[in-house]
């Protein structure tokens, strides 16, 4: 980690996709909460009705949903050539994640096909999921709007949340308490 006169600290993060599946577990997570938004609303439609039936295509829909993120993460980390290398600054007043220009452009351009395909597909989730996929490379939390700080000693990762945004800033063994310690004593509304 190098820092400057002006306290503006910087590094690079190269994450082993194949041994940190922290990544992973947070598609995971979005996914399911994806899916369960939309059981309800399909829930809601029909009155909250609940047959064996429906049980046993939700299960079934759960599964594949499972697989394809699955599958979809590990066909990344193989385009991505095993890592997801990110460059960190952080001053008094945030953090900024930014991915290295190389893989950016590969991720763009995953992103670009996936939209693509929910364009053919009539996929709605799709194109936005591409488009999002494709439009970002950053993440930047200022300090004074974060309400969340979760530690992942175990992923070398420092989670930030301010409502529904989500910020992972990764960090080596040996910067790991001093990061941590500099970001929850510059969030002013960090709930405890």
């Amino acid at each position: 980690m190098d820092a400057n006169e002006d306290t503006v600290y910087r590094w690079r993060y190269s994450v082993n996709l194949y041994k940190n599946v922290g990544l992973l577990w947070l598609f995971y997570k979005v996914f399911s909460w994806i899916f369960v938004g939309c059981i309800l609303f399909v829930l809601f439609l029909d009155g909250f009705k609940i047959s064996r039936a429906g049980v046993t295509w939700t299960l079934i829909g759960f599964a594949t949903m499972i697989l394809l993120v699955t599958v979809s993460y590990y066909l990344y980390a193989l385009i991505q050539g095993g890592r997801y290398t990110w460059d960190f600054e952080m001053n008094e007043e945030g953090v900024n994640a930014t991915q290295v220009p190389n893989e950016a452009k590969k991720t763009k351009a995953i992103g670009s096909v996936v939209a693509a395909m929910g364009v053919a597909t009539g996929n709605l989730s799709q194109i936005g999921v591409g488009m999002m996929v494709a439009s970002r490379d950053g993440a930047y939390s200022r300090f004074e709007t974060v309400s969340k700080v979760k530690p992942d000693r175990k992923h070398n990762t420092i989670n930030i949340h301010n409502g529904l945004i989500h910020n992972q800033v990764f960090v080596c063994d040996e910067d790991f308490d001093f990061v941590l310690n500099f970001i929850t004593t510059h969030c002013p509304k960090l709930q405890k």
